[in-house]
């Protein structure tokens, strides 16, 4: 349906003052229960005497990446719906929105909702006449129900993090009527269930057509999901690119730029070429290059300490894993802390990045990381730890190198490494690849040996949102990095955790004890940072799992609807 400016500002403006106060928190299980400010709609165009029909989105918006995305399938069902989320978070709508300040959140399909007193419930009341794309129909209530349960299904849902994280958090979800559900909790963290209802939550549930999905089936709806959001996929290649197509008549907002494309450009200098002849408007770029463009006139846009980098030393399994070997080197703890200590932070945090990071103690960005330093740089207790290790002339390993779609390039970094690595004996044989073309050795534990980067979005999430389990547990199967009898004993500590304050004492533990292990090679909070050409004028990406490419405007902006700004 086009509405025409008048009749959407009456609308809208009847809409708005019916709101009832909203009730809603942010992510941790500390803060207190606040209302929700009630979203004003902010019209971007000035009524006339004679209305000419609402603005519509006009050109391309090209977006050049490293790495489109990892995965073949989309959609909050699939293995790669973290990865991949960086491109498919504009087709989908999402129930609430969380501010860019963190302080809580806003409507989206959720118009109200309310959390029970005794924090084991969360009741939604749905907007009314939402619509999927395609002519799938009307978003309800059972729209939700059924993606959600989907997601958290360990026979269909593939999304690791979710099943393993929210699933336990969800007794049952009812409705009570085509645009009201409540999803009941089997512990009191109704609030912590909220965060997952966010676009740029490391495990952000996208509202799917249930309708569509009953017609097409599993498999084939993960190839071409449908949603509601302000674009709808035209074409899918991996490894190539994406094409997207944007809803002129969007409830939310109406993209200013009619064509959304995202090009799978893996070298540095051609997306910077691409920029500069105007092939593509916003590019993903190394510190080095955000310091040459925008020292030429390029605007910059960095999203600030947004990812965590570290290195994994895979092998750390239980000896009754078949890939267990018992001569690897880091192994003993000794080599695990000459590894660490072999690097200077400092050093590359400046000649890397440009001061567009800082050293990390952690694995996972925590808001108790500042109780540890990260490990310093002592090249002589290193080389002390190697020869006590067994090792004065180091060992012989391997080094992958790979990325994930919308991280940072790791690739200067570990070349960086090799080097440090050096200097205590290390030599290692190193290769570039496409993480899904090593995933399933990582996924089956035949990684033993090899040294490769992981990449985690830095939020102040919920603890639970961490992924421990996934990751850290022997009992995990997403991306299985380190394992010991110890480490699951406090996995399981943290999983049946009753309320915030025991899952962030668990997690401190855990945190304590892969640093005290010298477990993995913490490196850096970086960073991401972008140039944008002259086409683009507004662009405010609060994460990299979310861009919020529809609201980037023209250079001269359209003045597109919207019924609310970037939040």
């Amino acid at each position: 349906m086009k509405w025409s400016k008048m009749l959407c500002l009456i609308v809208l403006a009847a809409v708005l003052v019916a709101l009832p106060l909203l009730i809603a928190c942010g992510g941790g299980g500390d803060k207190e229960k606040t209302p929700v400010d009630t979203v004003q709609p902010t019209p971007t165009t000035e009524p006339t005497d004679a209305p000419a029909g609402p603005v519509q989105p006009e050109g391309t918006l090209t977006v050049a990446m490293t790495q489109v995305a990892s995965d073949p399938d989309l959609g909050p069902f699939t293995r790669g719906a973290t990865t991949t989320r960086t491109v498919w978070s504009y087709m989908a709508d999402y129930l609430i929105l969380e501010k860019h300040d963190e302080s809580g959140y806003v409507p989206c399909l959720a118009e109200e909702w309310e959390i029970a007193p005794d924090d084991m419930s969360v009741t939604f009341k749905l907007r009314q006449g939402v619509q999927f794309h395609d002519g799938w129909g009307e978003l309800t209530s059972e729209d939700v129900k059924f993606t959600i349960e989907t997601t958290v299904d360990p026979g269909l849902g593939e999304a690791v993090s979710a099943v393993n994280n929210l699933g336990p958090l969800i007794d049952r979800i009812e409705t009570s009527g085509p645009y009201d559900l409540t999803i009941y909790t089997t512990r009191p963290m109704g609030e912590e269930v909220l965060s997952f209802m966010c676009p740029n939550n490391q495990v952000a549930l996208g509202i799917v057509s249930k309708a569509y999905y009953d017609e097409v089936g599993h498999r084939e709806f993960n190839k071409n999901p449908v949603f509601s959001g302000p674009y709808k996929m035209v074409e899918f290649s991996l490894g190539e690119r994406m094409v997207m197509e944007a809803v002129e008549d969007h409830w939310r907002v109406v993209p200013e730029f009619k064509t959304l494309v995202f090009r799978e450009v893996p070298e540095l200098m051609t997306r910077v070429a691409m920029l500069e002849t105007g092939e593509a408007d916003i590019v993903q770029i190394t510190h080095d290059q955000a310091v040459n463009l925008g020292e030429r006139g390029f605007d910059i846009v960095p999203i600030p300490e947004i990812e965590t980098l570290c290195l994994v030393l895979f092998g750390q399994w239980l000896p009754s894993v078949e890939t267990y070997d018992p001569d690897l080197p880091w192994l003993d703890i000794r080599g695990r802390e000459a590894m660490n200590l072999a690097i200077d932070r400092e050093e590359m945090a400046q000649q890397l990045y440009h001061g567009m990071a800082k050293p990390t103690p952690d694995l996972f960005y925590l808001p108790f990381g500042a109780a540890r330093e990260p490990y310093p740089y002592d090249l002589d207790r290193a080389k002390q730890l190697m020869a006590e290790a067994g090792y004065p002339n180091g060992f012989d390993a391997k080094m992958w190198i790979y990325y994930f779609a919308g991280r940072v390039d790791p690739t200067d970094a570990m070349l960086a490494i090799a080097g440090y690595w050096e200097d205590i004996g290390i030599d290692l044989e190193i290769e570039s690849m496409n993480v899904m073309a090593v995933y399933g050795d990582i996924l089956y534990r035949k990684t033993t040996g090899t040294i490769g980067p992981f990449h985690l979005e830095a939020s102040n999430e919920p603890l639970y949102m961490k992924g421990f389990d996934t990751l850290i547990y022997s009992e995990g199967i997403a991306f299985p990095m380190y394992e010991s009898a110890e480490c699951d004993v406090l996995v399981e500590k943290y999983l049946e955790a009753q309320n915030p304050q025991e899952l962030e004492a668990a997690t401190a533990q855990m945190a304590q004890y892969l640093y005290d292990e010298f477990a993995f090679v913490p490196l850096f909070l970086i960073d991401s940072p972008w140039a944008k050409g002259d086409r683009v004028a507004n662009w405010a990406p609060a994460g990299l799992n979310y861009l919020e490419l529809e609201y980037a405007t023209h250079a001269e902006p359209l003045g597109t609807f919207r019924l609310f700004e970037n939040p």
